[in-house]
């Protein structure tokens, strides 16, 4: 059971240097079969839920709505490609049968997922990167989804990948009694960048198909089960079907923008004009039925101070400058929540509670917010798993970084990160107390 008296705790849990990217979004592989992340000086205490005391909620807490925000997870194409009756192919690298899961990943995940779902929640929020993404590819020759030597073979092989890994990425939840709110993340159109130096047919092909893949990504994962639209608040034009806003709670109100924006031939880290209108558009509405929280999770941080780890550094377009972080100030949005990270860092600024955060479960470092809300009272914690992989074989992806092929997550979270925050009578927001990686920068 949730409860606040972990607030006012001062440990805190240092970052570690983030690794770089090759031109290809490709990151380095962890040159050890060792733990991914070192063990934290100090962590607030309490551990997960098979660790936690039987505590009574905070009076304050009575009856809180409850939610789970976990950016960037997976990250990773995870699914059994020789479940179904499928055809099986050879690696060519190592002569092996390809295939992206093992019962040691399942297990891992299975574990993850439940403790989030142990925490007396339906809902969890997901700021992009699902998936890895760089489908329309085959790096070792297997064929597994198709031909890619032309563009419209590409495309294909796209959608065969995305109608496995999506599917699949949704019933890990599924089966666990969760519903996913999530945002479409670089990942989810290709993963940046989408210009190189040198000339790249790949590159070519992810740039020129964004508005495909986000189809694509859109009628896979927010989607019911007889092809209808899951959100009817959605906003006209480019961004119709991958933007959203719904009641999570009679306290919350959830805003999904779609950060992604083809234009001029490139790629841009902003929101079309049309979904920026519908946004205000949703902010005054929410003013006048006096919703107490207005959450928007959107998958790029506003700005680039925030710690980062294996991440490719997205940052929104003008930042705290562009018209759509003075939208959000001027319609009294309380807290935006962000991924690509791949860490935590808190900002408050302009009256609004920046929550920058995530992590790479294939990295041995998943971690998610834990939130509480009732009309008048916002907390989070921030749990981090340490989890164990090795690069020593590896699971095959379209891609040739792989993933490893061993993994475990032995143990329970531990609380990294506190923070609580109050509504105020003027209609602001005021943090009461915070601790650890949760603790709002100056």
């Amino acid at each position: 059971m949730l409860v606040a008296s972990a607030i006012g705790c001062t440990a805190v849990t240092p970052s570690s240097p983030s690794a770089s990217a090759t031109p290809d979004g490709d990151l380095p592989a962890p040159s050890l079969s060792a733990p991914a992340t070192s063990t934290p000086a100090a962590v607030l205490p309490r551990g997960g839920p098979r660790d936690r005391p039987v505590v009574p909620a905070a009076p304050e807490l009575a009856g809180a709505y409850r939610f789970i925000s976990t950016p960037d997870f997976l990250n990773q194409d995870v699914a059994d490609l020789t479940a179904g009756g499928r055809r099986t192919f050879v690696d060519d690298r190592t002569g092996e049968v390809a295939n992206s899961t093992n019962d040691e990943y399942d297990a891992a995940l299975d574990h993850v997922i439940g403790e989030m779902a142990s925490h007396g929640t339906d809902d969890v929020l997901v700021a992009g990167d699902l998936v890895e993404g760089r489908w329309g590819r085959d790096d070792a020759h297997t064929g597994v989804f198709g031909p890619v030597r032309t563009e419209a073979q590409r495309l294909r092989a796209w959608r065969r990948a995305a109608a496995v890994y999506y599917p699949a990425w949704r019933a890990r939840f599924a089966d666990h009694g969760l519903t996913t709110y999530t945002a479409v993340g670089d990942h989810e159109i290709g993963d940046d960048p989408w210009r190189s130096p040198r000339r790249s047919r790949w590159i070519d092909f992810k740039r020129r198909h964004v508005p495909q893949f986000k189809e694509i990504y859109a009628e896979q994962v927010l989607t019911d089960a007889d092809g209808r639209p899951r959100f009817t608040d959605r906003p006209r034009g480019p961004a119709h079907d991958t933007a959203y806003a719904v009641r999570l709670d009679a306290d919350v109100l959830l805003v999904t923008i779609d950060v992604f924006e083809r234009r001029g031939g490139d790629v841009h880290m902003s929101v079309d004009a049309a979904q920026l209108r519908w946004l205000r558009g949703v902010l005054r509405q929410a003013r006048k039925d006096d919703v107490p929280w207005v959450m928007v999770q959107g998958h790029v941080p506003m700005t680039g101070d925030v710690r980062t780890r294996n991440s490719s550094h997205l940052v929104y377009e003008q930042g705290l400058r562009s018209p759509l972080w003075r939208a959000m100030v001027e319609g009294g949005v309380d807290v935006y929540l962000s991924g690509e990270v791949h860490d935590q860092t808190v900002h408050q600024r302009d009256g609004i509670l920046e929550v920058s955060h995530g992590s790479l479960f294939y990295r041995g470092e998943s971690s998610y917010v834990v939130g509480q809300a009732t009309s008048r009272r916002l907390v989070l914690e921030n749990h981090q798993f340490r989890g164990e992989i090795g690069f020593d074989d590896r699971l095959w992806t379209t891609s040739r970084q792989g993933a490893p092929g061993h993994i475990s997550y032995p143990g329970a979270s531990v609380v990294t990160g506190t923070l609580a925050a109050t509504r105020t009578r003027s209609g602001g927001l005021r943090v009461d107390d915070a601790a650890g990686v949760l603790r709002p920068r100056p």
